[in-house]
């Protein structure tokens, strides 16, 4: 099982995985992380510095990340 997200960012959409799927605390935070990003780079880093502190594999746009 997996949570995954299309967002739309300033520049373009992006789509987020990750395995193996969020607790809801996990994505209470995530919820947090992406109001934070404005564009496609700052997502990309702050889904990456949730995947390692949670221990998940991250997709990014179709790339393990």
């Amino acid at each position: 099982m997996e949570t995954a997200l299309r967002l739309l960012m300033r520049d373009g959409a992006a789509h987020v995985a990750f395995h193996p799927h969020l607790t809801p605390e996990q994505y209470a935070e995530l919820l947090m992380r992406v109001e934070r990003a404005t564009t496609k780079d700052e997502l990309l880093h702050e889904m990456r510095d949730a995947a390692r502190l949670w221990g998940n594999e991250l997709i990014f746009d179709s790339h393990v990340v």
